[in-house]
């Protein structure tokens, strides 16, 4: 986990150090993310809580912002922002995790995905096609 920002958080897999099959880490991460949020409230026959997960793979700058005193490691870049769009995306896909293209292409069918078409996303100049990794989300 890299940053907390309310109540999201922004997990690089990657960077700083190389990770052999980042986008199936990060596919697997989620899933596993999913399954286990609700497990508690299941078993307490209460409602489950739905949350989203962007899942986006490609170059971005990792470095650390801020002062001396108080640095901090992050990522920024196109990638970034594509799986924060995402992440919005799927409160309209009304799926729990969506993923980018590249991710696809990079887990082939080690993860079953159903395609969801393209969407053009806020700051893109082409629409990018989203997968979905789950079931439908919760309405």
């Amino acid at each position: 986990m890299n940053q907390m920002v309310g109540d999201g958080l922004m997990a690089i897999f990657g960077a700083p150090q190389a990770l052999q099959d980042a986008p199936l880490a990060a596919a697997r991460s989620a899933l596993d993310m999913i399954g286990l949020f609700n497990l508690e409230r299941v078993a307490l026959n209460k409602a489950p809580i739905r949350i989203g997960i962007g899942i986006a793979s490609g170059e971005v700058v990792a470095g650390y912002t801020g002062t001396q005193q108080r640095a901090t490691y992050t990522c920024i870049g196109d990638t970034v922002n594509l799986a924060a769009r995402l992440e919005a995306h799927t409160k309209v896909a009304l799926r729990s995790i969506l993923v980018d293209g590249r991710t696809r292409h990079a887990v082939g069918e080690r993860i079953p995905m159903e395609a969801l078409g393209e969407v053009l996303f806020k700051g893109k100049s082409a629409a990018v096609p989203v997968f979905a990794l789950d079931a439908p989300a919760q309405r």
